[in-house]
């Protein structure tokens, strides 16, 4: 029997020293590792054995998209494995990096656990597809791989020099590819551009120089040499006109004083730094600053007002909707129901700045939500706008030195009223310092009172010992007559 017991014990042992804990974990991966310049390729975030995940990707090289920002939970707090995928697409030639970053924890421990990786793609040119002429296969010609005209006979002493001596774009600088393939980008303002070519031989004829107008997107301009033998080279002008201003458009749009509405395009880890913020703030414009998803909807706008900047430290335009105060938050509010904020700028915030969110996915249009900030030291939570209409899906607000807010339709009692709070203050203060002022008046009315009593007093003593005097004399005279 006792034989039995211990084996029983052991296999238990056994089982309990052996259970596996699986630990949170993430993983990064990309659909092709290398691709040609205009190709779309997709990256992918794994997250394993987790119950709460916050994972973001950001980008360096020639690269659209590829943005993933997921922070939640598993609804009934276990485990999952989850994966994450966004659209990218290869906008010019060279390495695109992209880094995975954030944490994920596991209900089985408990512990948050970092979770990091990158992955490269390699861009290149699409190459030429080769041309049917078959002067091609001409060993004999003289050309810089240039097209010859079969019908041209090399013989006649004509020149079959096609090429370029000099290539440019007015106002601009152009990329060179190679010789026969170049690279513009121009700010979506610019509708058109002025092409102009110098051949190497007198005698060679150029096409397609001159004013081009530009479409949003990708312009292929082509600009054909014929030499004086009939040769032909063909140059690819790939010109991309911008769908919008970006941050590297800032000069340019301060300057243009016909543009009223300025809008620049941000990404979701865009750093306004405190140089850029001085321009913004000596222009005295108000600049509005969109993310928007990869579905090209507008997410949020940071709206800087030039004429009531303060100070001009850098801004990291990240928000987030999540908080990671939302605990105490949810404490605070009595658990009220509404949308968490939050911004990663964690020192003050700027003065003149409001912010546009979209919250269609949460209100209707015409509700009216309440917003509070959450205020770290104290533990409290302070309206700063009340009552903010919900327009096309979007609520637009001013931000204090907070980082964190919630946004609720609900009255949250407990809160500190901003606005309500500074102004009965300014008040109370009015009234004291008025209470001080009256009393300081009547203090000296009084002093100056007592003091001219205090003198009158003094002169009617100093005449009685006169009066006594010629009093007694009076009646002495008068009883020695007698």
């Amino acid at each position: 029997m006792k034989k039995i017991v211990l084996f029983i014990i052991s296999l238990i042992s056994i089982f309990a020293f052996n259970t596996t804990v699986y630990a949170a974990s993430g993983s990064l991966s990309v659909s092709s590792g290398s691709v040609y310049v205009g190709d779309s390729f997709t990256v992918t975030a794994n997250i394993s054995s987790a119950a709460a995940w916050n994972v973001h990707t950001s980008t360096s090289g020639p690269v659209s998209g590829c943005i993933i920002n997921q922070a939640d939970a598993s609804s009934d707090a276990t485990d999952v494995n989850k994966s994450f995928t966004a659209t990218c697409t290869a906008t010019g030639e060279g390495t695109i990096t992209i880094i995975l970053s954030g944490d994920a924890t596991s209900a089985a421990d408990g512990n948050a656990v970092n979770i990091s990786g990158s992955r490269s793609v390699t861009v290149s040119n699409r190459p030429t597809p080769p041309s049917n002429n078959p002067s091609n296969n001409t060993n004999n010609n003289t050309s810089n791989n240039n097209n010859t005209n079969p019908l041209t006979n090399n013989s006649d002493n004509k020149s079959s020099n096609n090429n370029i001596k000099d290539l440019s774009v007015d106002g601009y600088e152009l990329i060179k590819i190679d010789s026969n393939n170049y690279t513009l980008t121009v700010p979506n303002d610019v509708t058109s551009i002025n092409i102009k070519a110098t051949p190497e031989e007198v005698k060679t004829k150029i096409e397609g120089t001159g004013s081009h107008n530009l479409t949003i997107g990708e312009n292929n301009i082509e600009i054909i040499t014929t030499a004086e033998n009939g040769s032909q080279n063909k140059i690819l002008i790939k010109v991309i006109r911008k769908d919008g201003y970006y941050l590297e458009d800032l000069d340019t749009v301060l300057k243009n004083n016909k543009i009223d509405d300025i809008n620049i395009i941000i990404k979701s880890d865009t750093i306004i730094t405190a140089k850029e913020l001085e321009k913004i703030k000596s222009s005295k414009k108000t600049i509005k600053f969109n993310y928007y998803d990869d579905n090209s909807n507008l997410k949020y706008s940071w709206i800087i007002d030039g004429s009531k900047l303060k100070s001009s430290s850098d801004l990291l335009t990240t928000i987030s909707n999540d908080s990671k105060n939302k605990k105490d938050i949810l404490k605070l509010s009595n658990y009220a129901d509404g949308l968490f904020i939050e911004l990663k700028q964690d020192n003050k915030l700027l003065t003149g700045v409001k912010i546009k969110l979209y919250v269609g996915d949460k209100y209707e249009n015409k509700d009216l939500v309440n917003v509070y900030s959450y205020i770290k030291n104290s533990s409290k939570l302070k309206l700063v706008n009340s009552k903010v209409k919900v327009n096309d899906g979007y609520i637009q607000f001013k931000i204090n030195d907070a980082s964190d807010y919630l946004l609720t339709m609900s009255t949250i009692n407990n809160s500190k009223n901003n606005t309500n709070q500074e102004d009965n203050s300014l008040a109370i203060t009015l009234v004291i310092m008025l209470g001080i002022l009256f009393f300081l008046v009547i203090g000296i009315i009084l002093l100056l009172i007592l003091r001219k009593n205090k003198k009158v007093k003094n002169n009617s003593l100093d005449d009685t010992p006169v009066m006594i005097k010629n009093n007694i004399d009076s009646n002495y005279n008068n009883n020695e007559l007698i």
